[in-house]
């Protein structure tokens, strides 16, 4: 939806700037000339770029719905029932000829599947050629007759072509992220590969096939009541050598390229070259652009603006993000404790002290819900290292960090406080508590860090080195942590943002420390009443990992089996009710 939203925008700032170069609306009929030849570019992206079948044949499909289009406006006598049915039946003609055509083609690969499409092509062309009716055919009747010519049909026909361009960027999106699209892409990748998986390679070419072919066919209706006028030779060869241009300008794996290469193929002769290269020049320029386009961008302007985005652009914008939303008012206050340090927090309430200790790349935000204890003084410190607190040298220490907790507890004269420790912050919690008994009286651990450390591999660590430079995939593993409430959008931007503040060097050494951490010797006589709550559907901790640290600090365990790993955020009340219920009577 988002991706939808923002190519929308990218569509009217496109039309705005156009009016604006040209003083007029004729750049409107151009971009909207340029988003019919999108849709039909969009087809190709999925039997060029998602299913790896070069077909140069699809311009006939054009063809196909143009003249079906042409020819029942003719026929019948109200002009939208012409337009209504002969698409229709352009679409119905269209899937007859791409099953027919598909079923055999489709078995050959490469140039050789292009070769047959192109025969395909010539011969749709041929046929149009042949039919008996006058070539080229005019006065084709616009989308919009009843509109008065002129500015006001310009601006309306380029806001309902860009209507329908989107409703097939949203098709194509849906389709290609369906189980459709992972068999196609599957073919694309290595056939031998998709068939071992079951995939009836045939049958999902032909899908595929079919699924472009109605695209095209639209488009090519769409031109008809745009244009106005027809004539065999736009849906000919030249034509599918246009469409191919547009995928591979535009970036044959993603429907935004089909835009993009449009622009360039359709648009940008129209409407700049043709105002500003001397006459006679435009061919000479437009096959100059065209090698820089290929050259400099061979995976196409989508995608490359895509890796250009993850690959250069993602580390500065997160800096400016992180730049920002640091200096955002927060409510809280900061303390500085004996060890030098100032620790942010957030309190609530009077009573006994109630100490919350958030985990790996969290915040007192996650606790926001919660903070709210009837009968407590809630307190959720930021640890040092994370949300507003100080930066210390060290990142690699669960011990270091539960000396800094032990410090801050001092700081407020808390002790001995009800200490709940989630994820990360349940190993500080578990060493604060071995090692300053004196300052915890009760212990809940939420999805703890194993008592006895974690397996973690070499491809994990290389997996956190990618995930801390793409703020796409910390709010995916934020996303993966809230469980349950991982759909919740505004909530997984807040917690995102203040993983940004965590220091850089945690992402891997918080990692190492869990994987080293072992604090079985040291659960030797624990006599602090505690208790493991496990969600079963944490993706991170396992049960059995919960149980064993249950089992070494002789604690009670719970298990709500339709939890994931962040008990606070997805269910808040139940959180308040286990807490309460532990230090009952």
């Amino acid at each position: 939806m988002r991706r939808t939203l923002f190519l929308a925008l990218a569509i009217v700032a496109a039309g705005v700037l156009a009016y604006l170069w040209t003083g007029g609306t004729y750049a409107l009929g151009s971009l909207s000339l340029v988003m019919v030849w999108a849709i039909a570019g969009m087809g190709m992206v999925i039997i060029i770029g998602n299913t790896g079948q070069l077909s140069l044949g699809h311009a006939a499909f054009m063809g196909i719905g143009a003249y079906s289009t042409a020819m029942f406006i003719e026929w019948l006598p109200g002009v939208y029932a012409g337009m209504l049915v002969g698409t229709l039946v352009g679409l119905a003609i269209a899937i007859v000829f791409a099953l027919l055509i598909g079923l055999p083609a489709l078995r050959l690969r490469g140039y050789y599947l292009a070769i047959a499409t192109i025969a395909f092509g010539v011969g749709i062309e041929q046929a149009i050629r042949a039919m008996p009716f006058p070539n080229p055919v005019f006065g084709i009747p616009h989308i919009l007759r009843d509109v008065p010519a002129g500015y006001m049909r310009d601006i309306t026909t380029f806001f309902l072509i860009a209507a329908i361009f989107l409703v097939f960027f949203t098709i194509g999106r849906v389709i290609l992220r369906s189980p459709f699209g992972v068999k196609f892409r599957m073919i694309r990748d290595s056939e031998v590969a998709a068939r071992s998986f079951g995939t009836n390679l045939t049958r999902n070419k032909l899908q595929a096939f079919v699924i472009s072919a109605i695209f095209c066919a639209t488009a090519g209706s769409l031109f008809a009541v745009t244009q106005g006028v027809l004539q065999p030779r736009t849906f000919g060869l030249i034509a599918a050598i246009d469409l191919l241009l547009i995928v591979i300008i535009g970036g044959a794996i993603m429907l935004e390229g089909g835009l993009i290469g449009s622009f360039v193929i359709v648009g940008l002769p129209a409407l700049v070259l043709e105002e500003i290269a001397p006459a006679g020049s435009l061919t000479l320029i437009y096959g100059v652009l065209l090698i820089i386009f290929v050259v400099a961008l061979p995976s196409g302007i989508a995608t490359g603006l895509v890796l250009l985005w993850h690959r250069k652009l993602q580390r500065p914008y997160m800096s400016a993000l992180r730049y920002v939303h640091r200096r955002l008012p927060a409510r809280g206050t900061s303390v500085t404790t004996s060890r030098g340090a100032h620790m942010f927090y957030t309190e609530k309430g009077a009573g006994p002290p109630l100490l919350y200790i958030h985990g790996n790349t969290g915040s007192h935000r996650w606790f926001r819900e919660v903070m709210d204890m009837p009968g407590y003084r809630t307190v959720a410190p930021d640890m040092v290292n994370f949300g507003r607190s100080d930066r210390i040298e060290r990142a690699d220490s669960i011990d270091l960090y539960a000396d800094h907790v032990a410090a801050f507890i001092e700081a407020l004269d808390i002790e001995p406080c009800y200490t709940v420790g989630h994820s990360l912050g349940g190993g500080v919690a578990m060493s604060l508590a071995m090692r300053y008994p004196q300052k915890v009286r009760r212990l809940v651990l939420i999805d703890p860090a194993p008592i006895d450390g974690m397996d973690l591999d070499d491809d994990y660590y290389a997996l956190i080195e990618a995930i801390k430079q793409s703020y796409v995939g910390i709010k995916r593993a934020v996303a993966r942590a809230m469980g349950s409430r991982s759909g919740d959008r505004r909530l997984n931007g807040l917690l995102a943002r203040e993983a940004l503040l965590m220091n850089e060097e945690g992402f891997v050494k918080h990692a190492e420390a869990v994987a080293s951490l072992d604090l079985r010797e040291r659960a030797r006589g624990f006599r602090i009443p505690a208790l493991v709550v496990h969600g079963g559907m944490d993706p991170i901790v396992t049960e059995e990992q919960s149980r064993r640290t249950a089992q070494a600090l002789g604690a009670e365990m719970k298990v709500f089996g339709d939890i994931g790993h962040a008990l606070p955020i997805e269910d808040p009340e139940r959180f308040k009710e286990t807490v309460a219920l532990f230090d009952g009577p």
